[in-house]
């Protein structure tokens, strides 16, 4: 497998939280993810190799939380404006891509 991880990617990390519901009129809890780059509203999040794996890791860690439901949010203004394209430079034939893609789709990094 091609590494095709790109040093200038600005990683959205995924805080997970636990939100209770009581105070809402509800019983249990919620698990909630929120999708943030660290910086501002004019920087939206992006999903790069390193970002999914980071959205990963949250939702198996809230997948095994006592928590009712999931919930997965973007800072304030944005959810996120979607693929990090800064690694596709890095790829010189269309097999590459491929290879990559059903292996995190599949498997993870590894």
């Amino acid at each position: 497998m091609v590494n095709i991880t790109n040093p200038d990617e600005v990683v959205t990390q995924a805080f997970l939280r636990n939100v209770d519901l009581t105070p809402f009129g509800f019983k249990g809890s919620l698990a909630l993810i929120t999708l943030d780059n660290g910086m501002d509203h004019t920087r939206p999040n992006t999903f790069g190799p390193t970002s999914l794996l980071k959205l990963n890791e949250a939702i198996t860690a809230a997948e095994q939380s006592p928590a009712d439901a999931i919930a997965i949010t973007g800072k304030p203004f944005i959810f996120a404006a979607g693929a990090d394209l800064s690694a596709l430079s890095m790829l010189s034939e269309r097999d590459q891509a491929l290879q990559n893609s059903c292996n995190y789709c599949i498997y993870g990094a590894s």
